[in-house]
């Protein structure tokens, strides 16, 4: 939350309403959008840490995959 954030890629975050850490997320997401960091921020509702590793058996972790994988298709924007 303190590290100098400008000069990075483009950054993706997902986070569920009911992740510990949805907090962090927003703040973190709020700082790099103030440092000059193109950053989306994903907020899926009702979902937990880490949730598109449960991918096999969870449909939002299926489609928390596919949105990773267009956000790099399309060249991290």
């Amino acid at each position: 939350m303190h590290a100098e954030l400008s000069g990075l890629p483009p950054i993706l975050i997902q986070v569920g309403t009911a992740e510990t850490l949805l907090d962090d997320a927003t703040r973190i997401a709020e700082r790099l959008h103030r440092a000059g960091v193109s950053v989306r921020l994903a907020v899926w509702p009702n979902m937990l840490h880490v949730f598109p590793l449960f991918a096999p058996i969870l449909s939002e972790g299926s489609d928390g995959c596919a949105e990773i994988g267009a956000f790099i298709r399309n060249g991290c924007a």
